[in-house]
């Protein structure tokens, strides 16, 4: 058994390394993308019929807070392999991203080139990552009048395959960057 000090030593180590962040990133998204067929499956059940609604914001839900942690832990990892002191022994800086560290679309905005589609996408997918997959509202009448204005709660049938590109593009900057790092 590992003391203290060889616990805060490993924390740094495994923090502050971004294939960590990526491995992470890569098992929420497999765990995302074996909901797709149950979700792709659950908007063909007419909506009358009795569970067809339940069915679809269960999948629809969970596939979007997977999907968002996936893209925290992928845009997180390329930050932190850029800037390895946002981890000490101690702690995890939590101004990485803000919104409690969720916000993810002006994070991935700060790492490539993002179409207005693709920003809005972002945005959606970080509204189940804040609250929306996780709660029936914000803590915040305001949040929840903003979510609504924006249609943030709402999605397109190609959006799977939106997010499977940007995932992509951000995957291979982490591992290039990762790459030039360690060479």
């Amino acid at each position: 058994m590992r003391n203290k000090q060889e616990n805060e030593e490993l924390f740094e180590i495994i923090g502050s390394d971004a294939y960590y962040w990526l491995a992470q990133a890569k098992q929420l998204k497999m765990a995302a993308d074996a909901l797709l067929p149950h979700l792709k499956e659950a908007f063909t059940i007419p909506p009358a019929l009795p569970g067809a609604q339940d069915k679809r914001f269960a999948f629809f839900h969970s596939y979007r807070l997977l999907m968002g942690l996936a893209f925290e832990n992928v845009i997180k990892g390329i930050l932190i392999g850029r800037n390895p002191a946002l981890v000490n022994t101690e702690k995890i800086e939590s101004g990485i991203l803000g919104r409690g560290g969720h916000r993810i679309a002006e994070g991935a905005r700060k790492i490539i080139s993002l179409s207005s589609h693709e920003f809005q996408l972002l945005q959606s997918v970080q509204e189940y990552l804040f609250w929306a997959g996780r709660y029936p509202l914000p803590l915040k009448s305001t949040i929840y009048h903003n979510s609504e204005m924006q249609q943030l709660r709402s999605g397109r049938s190609d959006d799977s395959e939106s997010l499977d590109a940007l995932f992509r593009k951000l995957v291979v900057v982490l591992e290039q960057e990762r790459e030039a790092r360690v060479t």
